[in-house]
């Protein structure tokens, strides 16, 4: 966020989809990633006289959605399992594909790959929000890139 801080309604605003995207990958239910995101962005409220000044503010509020996710048990459903529902709007076979290979993902290594990739966050961020190093964010990016490749890898049969 350059300039001047962005009033929380347009911070919301910008930041919702990113964030209900993310959960919904995280979780594979819309009603969790609906839940967890709303949460997240009351907390972020409650709290917005200091994050509305930092860059990193979306960021925060993506990992404590996602956080929520992961400490109610809100574990990804079985690959093959994925609610339909939970597809955004106008989600073809591609981001269902992409839903399905994010939840075979151990938990850390889909939380940077959904903070990096969608958050749009620089590793340093990552490793902030997620209280690890630098290196360990590099090495489940690395990871996860590795898994996605050879699930997501189309071959001419």
């Amino acid at each position: 966020m350059r300039g001047a801080p962005l009033d929380y309604e347009a911070f919301y605003r910008r930041e919702f989809d990113d964030v209900f995207r993310g959960c919904i990958l995280m979780t594979g239910s819309r009603e969790v990633a609906l839940d967890a995101t709303q949460e997240a962005f009351t907390r972020a409220y409650v709290r917005w006289r200091r994050l509305r000044r930092h860059a990193w503010a979306g960021g925060w509020v993506m990992t404590t959605a996602l956080n929520l996710c992961r400490r109610q048990g809100r574990v990804p459903v079985p690959v093959g399992k994925v609610d339909s529902s939970a597809a955004i709007p106008e989600a073809g076979p591609d981001r269902v594909d992409l839903q399905r290979a994010l939840a075979t993902l151990p938990a850390r290594q889909r939380q940077a790959t959904i903070l990096h990739y969608l958050g749009d966050l620089p590793v340093g961020a990552v490793a902030e929000l997620m209280q690890i190093s630098d290196s360990a964010v590099k090495s489940h990016l690395h990871a996860a890139r590795g898994a996605l490749r050879r699930t997501l890898e189309v071959t001419d049969a």
